[in-house]
Parts: structure tokens; C-alpha cells; sequence
């Protein structure tokens, strides 16, 4: 019995079973902390692709944005397209910062450039044993437009020569919304006799200047030919005046109040007095006559349509104050044509005519025609959009129409990410 103790503690201090199990737990241990940590880093992976995409959508978004005009505040497009994959700014640790120009890159001195940054602080459990405090995971894009220009004034013909035409001391004054002619001929913009163009101009074609005409835009790209064609922003707009109300106009007033509807037989006033027109829609079907200072005041959201192919006949001091619907079929268009109508026709604004529009003047497939000293000025936005245009006169167009209605005409240069 003495002798069997001493071999059997002998037996026990060489076993080697109990530290393998602490060496296996030490490792498992180890492992299972190389797993978590694994885990972790590949959700800071993904949650970075995921906000590189939020962040590639929204720098697309609002250099769109930026590009159309509308809305203003390009940055709410930004924090809009972000929110939709779940990045609410000032939600959740969510920051969305939009930057024009870029505050880093390669395009800080880009004032077209649209810099968006996303981040979203994190809290990981094994990395902040290497960092102290929460975690920044960030993404960052910047988008740009191709071609910037901004027009006023579109010639929809797509070939004939004279596309637009601008004579005779005519002049576009804006610096910022400029000329698009999409025909493609040699002659589809002519300038002659001291007219002038201060914003940038974009031909399909080619164009002609003469006798003391100025592109005074010279910035590059523009003036630019070969260019592609601008788009009509109010190709999808239907004029009918199917269920249109029956109206007839009112007569032996000097202040004359008008509702929308349908005027089978025309409006005809050419001694004088006020128009004063309610807001909607107005289809004139058979004759347009203002003159001998005739002031017409249309500025509660007002389209009116020449329902015909007959020529309107304005002038004479005839004053009119033009204001587009914001909202609604019409939204933007302050004055128009049928698509239908007679390209033979010439829609004519002469004789000391004054025009203080906001929205667009649209005749699709006719001529519109400022001479003999009628003017065209806009408060915040105007847009002349015919398949000819010819001006001899003063057209003072603006292009702020954001919340207008009406649709900004744009080089359409497609947004690119660049970064």
C-alpha cells in the first residue's frame, strides 16, 4: 500500500488531459474573437457599399435637380433619395451634407458639380478596443451635368433653315437662359442687322451671324453647333376643349370679367378696357382680337388656347399680364396653339405690344412673330417655344422657374457621376 500512493501522484503530475482542455478553450476563445471581429468589420463593409449607393442616387438626383431648375433647393432632392434607402438625415446618427461646389476632389472650383456626403456613426464592440468612441462610416459622390446651358427661347423645327431668326435690333437679353434651335441646317439660327443673344445658344445645325449681330456668350461649350437637340418640355401637354364649358364674351363693359371655358364665336375687344380673366382654362375657337390698348390681366394660373388655325391679330398698346397654372394639365403654359394647328400660320404680337409672362408661350407647330416694337418681359420666368421663332424686338426673358409650372429647358447633357 505504501508503495502504490507515491506512483499514483506520480501518475497524476504527468497527466496531460486537463491542459490540452485549457489550451482548446484558450484557442476557442481566440477563434470565436477572430469570428466576431470578422463579423463586424464585414458589416462596416456592407453598411459602406450600402451609403456609397445612397450617396452615388442622391449626387445623381441633385445635379438633376440642379441641372432642371426645380426644385430650388437641390439638396432636398439629395436628402430625398437618400431617405428612401433608409438615410433620413439627423435620424439615427444619419448626417447628409450637400456641397456646391465640392469642399474636396477634383471639381472644387465646378460650380455645376453636386458633392454629397453620407455617414452614420456606428457602434462596434471588438473595434473599439482599437478606437475609442463610435465608429464613422462615410460615403461620398459627386455628380455633374454635361452640357449646363439654360434656354429661353426653342425653335422646334428639325430642318428648315431660320429655325429662329432674330432682326433688326432684336435682342435676348438674359445672360443665363439663352437660344436652342434643333434643326439641322446650315442656317438654323440667323442673326442680322445689330441683333444680339447674351445667353448661351445650342444649334442642331449650324448658324449665321451678320451685319452687327453678337453672340456675346462665349463661354465653352457655347455657341455651340452640332449640338444635340434640346427636348420640348411640353411634348406630352393635350389641348382639347372636349367638355370645355360654352362661353360667350362679355360685351358693353368697360372692365370685363371672363370665366374658363369655350368661346366658339372668338373674343373681340378693340376699343380699350380691361380683360380681367379667371383662373382656368380658355379655348378660343374662331378669332383672338385685342387692340387700342386693351389690357388684359391673366395672372390667377391662366392657359389660353388658340383652338384654330386662324392668326391671332394683338397690338396696338395692347398690354398683356400672363401668368401659367402651377399645377394641372397646363401647368406652365401661359399661352398656346393646337399641336394641330396650321404650320402655314403666323402667330403675330406687334404694334407696341407688351407682354409680362410667366410660363411659357407655345405654339408647337406654327410661328410666333414679335415686331413693329412689341416686348416680352418676365418677372422670374418666360420661355418662347414655337417651331419657328422670329423676334425683331426686346425679349427680357428670365429663368427662375421653380414653382412656376413651367419646365426649365436644358442643354440635356446627361448627369454623370465623376466621383
Amino acid at each position: 500500500m505504501r508503495r502504490l500512493w507515491p506512483t499514483v501522484w506520480r501518475g497524476i503530475g504527468r497527466r496531460e488531459d486537463g491542459s490540452v482542455a485549457i489550451q482548446l478553450a484558450l484557442a476557442a476563445t481566440v477563434i470565436l474573437g477572430m469570428v466576431a471581429l470578422g463579423v463586424e468589420i464585414t458589416f462596416v463593409i456592407y453598411k459602406h457599399r450600402q451609403m456609397q449607393a445612397a450617396a452615388d442616387a442622391a449626387a445623381f438626383s441633385a445635379a438633376v435637380a440642379k441641372q432642371a431648375g426645380y426644385p430650388a433647393d437641390f439638396g432636398l432632392e439629395a436628402r430625398a433619395a437618400t431617405a428612401e434607402v433608409g438615410y433620413v438625415n439627423g435620424v439615427g446618427g444619419v448626417n447628409v451634407t450637400v456641397n456646391n461646389p465640392p469642399l474636396t476632389g477634383n471639381y472644387t472650383t465646378n460650380t455645376n458639380a453636386v458633392e454629397v456626403v453620407v455617414s452614420q456613426s456606428q457602434t462596434l464592440s471588438l473595434v473599439s478596443l482599437f478606437q475609442n468612441g463610435l465608429f464613422s462610416v462615410g460615403a461620398r459622390a459627386v455628380a455633374i451635368p454635361g452640357d449646363s446651358g439654360q434656354f429661353c427661347v426653342l425653335g422646334l423645327d428639325t430642318s428648315a433653315s431660320a429655325t429662329v431668326r432674330i432682326l433688326n435690333n432684336g435682342v435676348v437679353a438674359s445672360k443665363t437662359c439663352g437660344v436652342a434651335v434643333n434643326s439641322r441646317s446650315s442656317t438654323a439660327l440667323i442673326l442680322d442687322n445689330n441683333a444680339a443673344i447674351y445667353g448661351p445658344v445650342s444649334v442642331v445645325g449650324r448658324y449665321s451671324v451678320a451685319n452687327n449681330a453678337h453672340l456675346y456668350y462665349q463661354t465653352s461649350p457655347y455657341p455651340k453647333s452640332g449640338a444635340s437637340a434640346v427636348s420640348d418640355p411640353y411634348a406630352s401637354l393635350t389641348l382639347s376643349a372636349s367638355g370645355a364649358t360654352s362661353r360667350t364674351q362679355p360685351t358693353g363693359c368697360t372692365t370685363c370679367n371672363l370665366q374658363p371655358g369655350r368661346y366658339s364665336s372668338g373674343l373681340n375687344y378693340t376699343n380699350g378696357g380691361t380683360l380681367n380673366f379667371a383662373a382656368g382654362v380658355y379655348y378660343i375657337d374662331s378669332r383672338l382680337n385685342l387692340s387700342n390698348s386693351v389690357t388684359v390681366n391673366a395672372t390667377s394660373g391662366v392657359t389660353i388656347v388658340v383652338n384654330g388655325n386662324y392668326a391671332i391679330n394683338i397690338g396696338n398698346n395692347v398690354t398683356l399680364n400672363l401668368a401659367a397654372p402651377t399645377t394641372g394639365a397646363t401647368a406652365g403654359v401661359a399661352f398656346a396653339s393646337i399641336r394641330t394647328a396650321s404650320s402655314s400660320v403666323t402667330q403675330t404680337f406687334s404694334n407696341n405690344a407688351i407682354i409680362n409672362l410667366t410660363g411659357a408661350i407655345y405654339f408647337p407647330n406654327q410661328t410666333l412673330l414679335l415686331s413693329n416694337n412689341a416686348t416680352i418681359n418676365t418677372p422670374v420666368c418666360g420661355q418662347l417655344i414655337a417651331r419657328i421663332v422670329q423676334l425683331q424686338n426686346n425679349a427680357n426673358l428670365k429663368n427662375v422657374c421653380g414653382g412656376t409650372g413651367a419646365v426649365q429647358m436644358t442643354a440635356g447633357g446627361a448627369v454623370q457621376l465623376v466621383e
